[in-house]
């Protein structure tokens, strides 16, 4: 049974195993993309396990591992021993956070021009938590977000864990920001203007690291999800 599913031109989706956030438990979802060269980017990694591995290494050989935030660093060591030739590039501020690892280029202008017209990056800043890249990948028209939308379905929660949910508005079919880091904006602005660029490229499906991302309609999906933004 296959680890990966594809889900558009040189573009497939892996999914992890739960994991407890505030009272709550949400899924795990990494994103694997074949470049125009055959080598291969890994956004937000899931936990490591050998058979994922090998279908990622049918797909070509991996070059870049992508941490897009602070917080999704859990599962990178264990990746990046596996695939030691990988580059792993991050978010500002997560090498001070995991010195443990053999971190490359910090993600930004000049980490885009690695995959030029393939992925489009887009920096979502603008608050007290923390700063997240988002991606669009241009073949499949797809765009790539980890934490600034969650989408978790209740039946899996406790009864604590439903409650969170509403209350951070990250409940499945309308999921979107969580509540505590739509609080944390010190400049809506600024994360608006990451968004409005996404939008203008009009993607078709929104994959998301937690809950049911959005195999269509896309660009609707995220403009209401974002609706607390001054877009």
């Amino acid at each position: 049974m296959s680890t990966l599913e594809k889900i558009g031109s040189d573009i497939w989706i892996a999914e992890g195993p739960s994991i407890k956030f505030l009272m709550m438990r949400i899924t795990t979802r990494a994103t694997v993309v074949r470049l125009s060269d055959g080598s291969i980017w890994f956004h937000s990694p899931v936990e490591f396990n050998e058979a994922l591995a090998a279908e990622i290494s049918e797909l070509g050989t991996v070059r870049f591992i992508i941490a897009p935030n602070i917080y999704h660093h859990l599962f990178l060591g264990e990746w990046q021993r596996h695939f030691s030739e990988a580059e792993l590039l991050a978010a500002p501020g997560l090498a001070s956070k995991r010195s443990d690892l053999n971190f490359g280029r910090a993600l930004g202008h000049e980490t885009a021009s690695a995959w030029p017209g393939e992925i489009e990056q887009m920096l979502f800043a603008g608050s007290r938590a923390f700063d997240e890249f988002i991606f669009y990948h241009r073949p499949s028209s797809t765009a790539i977000l980890t934490d600034l939308i969650v989408n978790i379905r209740a039946e899996h929660q406790t009864v604590l864990g439903r409650l969170v949910a509403r209350i951070e508005g990250v409940t499945y079919p309308r999921g979107r920001t969580p509540l505590l880091y739509r609080w944390s904006m010190k400049d809506k602005n600024l994360g608006a203007t990451a968004i409005a660029d996404l939008l203008a490229f009009k993607p078709d499906a929104a994959v998301i690291s937690h809950g049911e991302w959005f195999r269509e309609n896309a660009t609707e999906e995220l403009r209401q999800r974002f609706s607390w933004l001054p877009l």
